[in-house]
């Protein structure tokens, strides 16, 4: 299967991170390694000083590691962005020319606008939104993303992060916060989406609180009771208690309760009944580029990547494709049979549990789990119709079930690659 590595670095103001891709054909990716590393280099930094030649030694330490993992992969392509703490810098631009010299690859600073669009690229393109606010909370900065329709109308940007607000008081912290949404002009019950390390931590904590069935962030929704009873449990707590919390690690436990509050007033603000996460933002939509995917679209391009995950040409398999959530399952089952699991209700059950599969609502990999359990079965079980009772009668689910498994029956794999060559 032919594929590109990208390597994408993200140096931002509280933590470096680069990430390694697999960019398939059609513009998909997998991420196949990531390493982090909390250099905090906006720490304490106020807008318009120089970051300390400490903070830029230990940046120059993290690349020269990061640079190592790039030359072990034999990467094919780099992608190197400067955020908050770049632009806030009196030095940062010298900061980054200096960290483009020994890094080997040009860091590009970015304004905190295209920071933005970038952003909701990444969530745009992995999510079912249509319309909306797309927030991506990091450790310098919130950039705040109103779309209409999948566009994206307004794009503006905060120094308002959660190591940059750290330490300040809570009431301070949220009068700023729904100073920056007010000046969105967002209706109420807008819906709301999010992206960044501080919002997946507290997903990935309720999530195992919970014991969710799904245990994927994409696409997990935080009502705003939760989120607030999370606010003020992590301000309750100190740095290493929220350490020994599931899902935060030591790292995180720096900033999770400020950004907490930060996301619960942006819910707030707004009167939204939760937060839908993101589990794609920055690094993914810098490999994307501008263009936004229709529905339709994103959910074909996103199967197609199941496909090539598996080694396997998506050609083969579109033909059984027309929309609907039947067509969807049929499709994942068509692959993993003929990837060779033995098998395939039960792996196709287990992918969807616990791989993220982007371009679907978590509503919609709930029915695709049942669908695949009832088509496996025969018959329909409590526990699959549990999941999706709120969308569809047993008799249905049924129907629509029998059809997957008439069709996975009946598909001839020679015959379609015979077509296709043809």
């Amino acid at each position: 299967m032919v594929f590109m590595l990208t390597a994408v670095l993200d140096a931002g103001f509280n933590s470096f991170r680069l990430s390694i891709f697999q960019v398939f054909p059609n513009g998909t990716f997998r991420n196949v390694g990531s390493i982090k590393s909390f250099v905090r280099l906006g720490e304490g930094l106020k807008e318009g000083e120089p970051v300390s030649e400490t903070k830029v030694e230990e940046a120059e330490r993290t690349l020269a590691e990061f640079l190592k993992v790039i030359r072990k992969n034999k990467v094919d392509n780099v992608i190197a962005v400067g955020t908050s703490a770049f632009r806030f810098a009196s030095n940062g631009q010298d900061i980054a020319g200096r960290l483009s010299k020994s890094f080997g690859y040009d860091l590009r600073i970015i304004s905190g606008e295209d920071e933005g669009k970038f952003s909701s690229v990444g969530v745009l393109n992995t999510l079912p939104i249509n319309d909306g606010l797309i927030f991506d909370l990091g450790g310098g900065s919130l950039e705040l993303v109103s779309v209409k329709d999948r566009r994206i109308q307004e794009v503006k940007q905060f120094p308002l992060g959660a190591l940059k607000m750290g330490g300040k008081p809570e009431d301070l912290i949220r009068k700023e916060i729904r100073s920056a949404v007010s000046s969105m002009n967002l209706r109420d019950n807008v819906k709301v989406y999010g992206s960044g390390g501080n919002l997946r931590a507290i997903a990935k904590m309720d999530i195992k609180a919970k014991g969710r069935m799904i245990k994927t962030v994409h696409g997990y929704h935080i009502t705003s009771k939760v989120m607030n009873r999370y606010a003020k449990l992590l301000n309750s707590m100190g740095v290493k208690e929220r350490a020994g919390l599931p899902g935060i690690d030591e790292g995180r436990a720096l900033t999770v309760n400020t950004g907490a509050i930060i996301i619960d007033e942006i819910i707030s603000s707004v009167k939204s009944t939760g937060v839908t996460v993101s589990a794609f933002g920055l690094r993914e939509g810098l490999i994307m580029g501008e263009k936004i995917d229709q529905l339709d679209e994103m959910k074909r391009k996103w199967l197609s990547f199941f496909s090539y995950s598996l080694g396997l040409d998506p050609s083969y398999f579109q033909g059984v494709l027309n929309g609907n959530l039947e067509s969807y399952v049929t499709y994942l089952l068509l692959n993993v049979q003929t990837a060779g699991f033995l098998s395939k209700f039960s792996t196709c059950i287990t992918m969807l549990r616990s791989s993220t599969l982007p371009g679907f609502s978590r509503e919609e990999i709930r029915a695709m789990i049942a669908l695949c359990g009832v088509a496996g079965k025969g018959k329909v079980k409590k526990k699959f119709y549990k999941l999706v009772k709120d969308q569809m009668k047993k008799k249905d689910l049924y129907v629509k079930a029998m059809k997957v498994r008439s069709e996975v029956r009946d598909f001839n794999l020679w015959k379609e690659e015979r077509s296709v060559k043809a």
